[in-house]
């Protein structure tokens, strides 16, 4: 039977596997759904699969990262507001969606979606771009400062090793951001799918790591 201490220790490192989990399978999960299920083979960005098939499993999926991050707390009161915005920021990427593009697949069968004869279900366009920055800003912020801030005076091996995890973790995060920003320049029209991809990938690994998936400390 675990001590109090262990239970609520346990809670917390399910917590983070959980946003871990969620965050890795996502895009995944879109990309084979659509695949499957309408023989869509890629869209230019993750969000653009809110415009397939795969709508309710990217917006489901967003909201529950955003409202696991938003119940993610430390000993650090800052850290504890960052993740509620962060969580906030995810749920709005998820509400607010990317103006409609549609996987040339789909154009083909339904021809009349890119016209004025057949309502289309926008949702509250014009948000999506800050949503998102907003979101993967404060990701970064919390894997690269904060995930290694409370490091005790003397850290267990697997500690210093999830911390080294970490600030690779950020750095793939960060450079994706870059790729993304440099194709955003030279090619507007040009698929952000990989990159961002690579950004999510990193952001649940380290959630992963951080809830001791891997390198767990013995004494939890």
């Amino acid at each position: 039977m675990h001590k109090p201490d262990e239970q609520y220790t346990l809670s917390y490192l399910t917590l983070r596997q959980a946003i871990g989990w969620i965050g890795l399978g996502m895009p995944i999960a879109v990309r084979l759904g659509a695949w499957m299920f309408e023989g869509v083979g890629s869209t230019d960005s993750i969000s653009a699969y809110y415009y397939t098939g795969m709508r309710d499993v990217f917006v489901s999926t967003l909201v529950l990262v955003g409202a696991l991050l938003a119940c993610y707390r430390t000993p650090d009161t800052r850290d504890t507001w960052v993740a509620i915005v962060a969580g906030l920021s995810a749920v709005g990427v998820a509400l607010f969606p990317m103006d409609p593009v549609f996987a040339d697949e789909i154009v083909r069968k339904y021809p009349d979606i890119v016209t004025n004869k057949c309502y289309l279900n926008k949702g509250i366009v014009g948000y999506h771009g800050v949503f998102v920055t907003m979101f993967f800003v404060l990701a970064f912020y919390l894997v690269y400062f904060r995930f290694c801030a409370l490091t005790p005076m003397r850290p267990t091996r697997q500690k210093l090793a999830r911390n080294k995890i970490y600030k690779i973790c950020a750095l793939v995060m960060l450079a994706s951001f870059v790729v993304i920003g440099m194709l955003a320049l030279v090619n507007k029209g040009a698929s952000i799918f990989w990159p961002e991809t690579a950004a999510v990938i990193a952001f649940a690994v380290a959630w992963l790591v951080k809830g001791q998936l891997v390198l767990r400390d013995s004494a939890v």
